[in-house]
């Protein structure tokens, strides 16, 4: 159990957090536990900012905290569906993944999105970075991610070859909430994520693990280089 530590003398009794779903935005490695990643260090900004501390726990154990694709409860993520693609041979509109291969993170929201109205075929990964990877060695047309982390993606010197965008489709971004049991609680939550504090708090967590996917892609892809 990861322990997200707050300052002496502001504990008022550990908070429990547990996801209700598999699903974990910015994922950067296939080891990484919900424990190591995106919504741990939001969750460790938030325990911070509550003056409480936070303790994430199993799905199976509940908790004070229920976090993940929720329909009530405080926002703090929106993912919004975006796809990759190489930039001279690769598909130009959604349509053009009909019958073909797509790379895309397990437990995607944006899997069925794709498969259902566009006819593409997913190939799962255990991470973003590794299905970032998929792209370059051929395995697939293009890669589905969050746009969030495609449009820094397709500015790097790395990915000029891989750097076209298809145009946004209409859909809903998914909308990832946390909820307590207590009223209280919920409202100071509900504060401090509408507050300039929570959205900067953020906005860093967020680029940082958009950085982090960003790296361990760039040393996937330099592995692969060697060999």
């Amino acid at each position: 159990m990861l322990m997200l530590v707050v300052p002496v003398g502001t504990q008022a009794g550990v908070i429990e957090a547990a996801p209700v779903d598999a699903y974990r935005p910015l994922k950067a490695a296939e080891a990484e536990s919900v424990r190591e990643g995106f919504e741990a260090a939001w969750l460790e900004r938030l325990g911070e900012a509550l003056g409480r501390e936070v303790a994430l726990v199993d799905a199976s154990v509940g908790g004070d905290l229920l976090f993940g694709k929720l329909g009530s409860g405080a926002a703090y993520y929106f993912s919004e569906i975006a796809a990759l693609a190489a930039n001279e041979k690769g598909p130009a509109d959604w349509s053009d993944l009909a019958g073909e291969l797509f790379c895309v993170t397990e437990e995607s929201p944006h899997t069925d999105l794709v498969v259902s109205r566009f006819g593409g075929v997913a190939r799962t990964y255990p991470s973003a970075a590794q299905a970032l990877i998929g792209l370059k060695l051929g395995e697939c047309q293009a890669v589905v991610e969050d746009r969030v982390l495609l449009q820094q993606i397709a500015e790097l010197p790395e990915w000029r070859r891989f750097n076209r965008l298809l145009p946004q489709p209409e859909n809903k971004p998914l909308t990832l909430r946390i909820e307590a049991a207590d009223t209280a609680l919920q409202q100071r939550i509900e504060r401090f994520t509408a507050s300039k504090q929570g959205s900067g708090a953020l906005a860093e967590v967020t680029q940082h693990w958009i950085d982090e996917v960003a790296f361990q892609a760039y040393v996937l892809a330099d592995t692969l280089d060697c060999h």
